[in-house]
């Protein structure tokens, strides 16, 4: 397993009262955060099948998804096993625990909104057979 520590204001320089740009086809993307307290992201993922993804991640906080485009469905692990969590349309999902997550049209053609802490811990695994 892979440990991996976000420090707080982990976020890059971001205008207010403007459009913050992001970049296409880019897996995630932290677009803005208030530093101690969140931050915020856009999630895309690079693979395209459920078959494809072979880490799953949890963090010592709890993450809020949010479909804005496309498709992404997330590959959700309780300690009972694997299932998919197709994301709907502006509906959002608080989630914690093992996950991960892949675009059913393609890589990159799905995006998620993701509001998480600004300070936390991650663990990524392989998944299991």
């Amino acid at each position: 397993m892979k440990k991996v520590k976000t420090e707080a204001g982990s976020f890059p320089k971001f205008p207010l009262h403007k459009n913050i740009a992001a970049k296409d086809k880019k897996r995630w993307q932290v677009l803005c955060g208030d530093k101690n307290h969140w931050r915020v992201g856009f999630y895309s993922p690079a693979d395209g099948s459920n078959a494809a993804v072979k880490e799953l991640e949890t963090h010592t906080c709890v993450e809020l998804f949010m479909l804005i485009s496309g498709r992404v469905t997330l590959i959700i692990d309780e300690g009972k096993g694997e299932y998919e969590l197709p994301l709907e349309l502006n509906k959002p999902v608080m989630v914690s625990g093992w996950h991960c997550g892949f675009c059913p049209d393609g890589p990159y053609t799905g995006v998620a909104m993701v509001v998480e802490r600004d300070q936390f811990g991650t663990t990524l695994r392989p998944r299991k057979k």
